[in-house]
């Protein structure tokens, strides 16, 4: 037996192990379609799901901030700095 058909053959074995899945979202991408579920459905879903979220606390938020903050400011001077370099070198020496 080949290694192909070996990989088929444990696929096939795969499948056929597998439990009904078909409410989800990866079943309902193939041939069959599941139907709409009402706005307020929607809605109570996907406040359950927010509710699973790690929010990051008020202090992180501030850190990550002035993080993201400081280092735009440093790449934004070394960007300058670089362009100021080649822009002067550029116009010297032609």
């Amino acid at each position: 037996m080949s290694r192909e058909d070996e990989r088929a053959a444990a696929k096939a074995q795969r499948q056929a192990e597998q439990v009904d899945t078909s409410d989800t979202v990866a079943a309902s991408v193939g041939s069959t379609r599941r139907s709409r579920v009402s706005p307020p459905q929607f809605l109570r879903e996907v406040r359950g799901e927010l509710r699973k979220v790690a929010w990051p606390s008020r202090s992180e938020v501030v850190s990550y901030t002035v993080t993201v903050l400081v280092v735009t400011a440093f790449l934004t001077l070394v960007v300058w700095g670089m362009d100021y370099v080649l822009r002067e070198s550029a116009l010297r020496f032609l």
